[in-house]
């Protein structure tokens, strides 16, 4: 097999018109959808100990060939990567998407408050390990693709040491053949506070506000969900396709999740440590780059990319890194030709990996 390429299928002017709008509405409506328990339970103070739910939803046509995991960044819902999940589906893939627990459909842990909060990074990646072996596998035995942007670049990436890990150990792995990175969070920038500051700060206030309230801390500076203008945004210069993106947010409110915790950056700084120092995965590796990035630390991506491939079990010929210099954040929200370069690089990146069989 072959893995299977992709095409843009929309552009700006789809989304202008309101066609786009119209089609993804009923590709979501074809989805089929369900839930999970998350490692985490429900927070202590809520009156029962049951465990999160988590939201997840897939596609599969008979015709796909290979299999593609979405891993979203943080506040994302699966619902907003309805223009790529349509891409891969025509492509040939079968298409599985996670809501992280706190995140889209997923339950949080106060279910009353929009903050972004986790009590422990490792959560995700467990979870995200459980939803590739108790959900995916089970369903499919297709070679699988996993895409991740942002947080869930991270998450990857910690799931994927991990995984490199108990291989070391001769322990099962749950089967990932490639991973693409969107700008993942390999580093999170912390000014005006200094970055050796920032650790150590966070755990202190996050121990503090645990001890003094039932209630999680927003960091200074942060709040409740905001729709926020297009005007000076970090994550795109697509209008069309930020509005869009707005637009799915205020039609489901549950979506809606504003600032971080003191404890969701202790967690997120502790995971950012912990891959800088964890095992290179032994599969293909794909790092996308935006050159304009304000959201996470590119510095960082560079440093442990350059510690991966002196590995000496890290596939350098078939992995690759590319810096797409005038990208913002959301490498895959952006402009039209932005989106359509992007595209090729995963591409030539499907292209030089060997021919799995189905």
């Amino acid at each position: 097999m072959q893995w299977p390429e992709f095409k843009a299928q929309f552009f700006g002017t789809d989304f202008a018109s309101g066609r786009a709008t119209l089609a993804l509405a009923e590709l979501w409506q074809q989805a089929t959808h369900g839930t999970f328990d998350s490692v985490s339970k429900l927070s202590r103070h809520h009156a029962t100990s049951n465990r999160l739910q988590l939201h997840y939803s897939y596609w599969q046509p008979e015709s796909a060939t290979a299999a593609l995991v979405l891993i979203p960044g943080r506040i994302e819902a699966g619902h907003k990567y309805l223009e790529l999940i349509n891409e891969a589906l025509l492509a040939g893939y079968q298409v599985y998407v996670l809501d992280h627990q706190g995140q889209g459909a997923s339950e949080r842990l106060d279910s009353q408050s929009q903050i972004g909060d986790v009590r422990d990074f490792d959560d995700y990646v467990a979870d995200l390990a459980n939803f590739i072996q108790q959900i995916i596998k089970p369903k499919t035995n297709l070679p699988l693709l996993a895409l991740a942007h942002s947080m869930g670049g991270g998450i990857l990436c910690r799931y994927l040491q991990q995984e490199r890990q108990q291989e070391m150990q001769q322990q099962p792995h749950h089967g990932v053949a490639a991973a693409i990175f969107c700008s993942p969070m390999w580093g999170i920038p912390t000014h005006p506070l200094p970055h050796a500051l920032a650790l150590p700060l966070s755990r202190v206030v996050s121990q503090l506000n645990q001890r003094c309230s039932q209630q999680s801390w927003y960091i200074p500076g942060q709040g409740p969900y905001q729709d926020r203008p297009f005007a000076n945004n970090d994550l795109s210069q697509c209008v069309e396709r930020y509005q869009w993106f707005r637009s799915l947010y205020q039609q489901f409110p549950a979506y809606q999740l504003g600032g971080i915790s003191w404890r969701w950056l202790a967690q997120a700084l502790t995971a950012c440590q912990q891959m800088q120092k964890g095992p290179a995965p032994q599969l293909p590796c794909l790092l996308l780059q935006a050159g304009a990035d304000q959201v996470v630390d590119n510095a960082a991506q560079t440093k442990l990319w350059q510690r991966f491939s002196q590995s000496s079990d890290w596939p350098t010929a078939l992995s690759a890194q590319h810096l797409l210099a005038d990208a913002r954040h959301e490498i895959l929200f952006e402009t039209d030709e932005i989106r359509v370069l992007a595209l090729s690089k995963i591409n030539q990146f499907l292209q030089k990996l060997p021919v799995t069989g189905s």
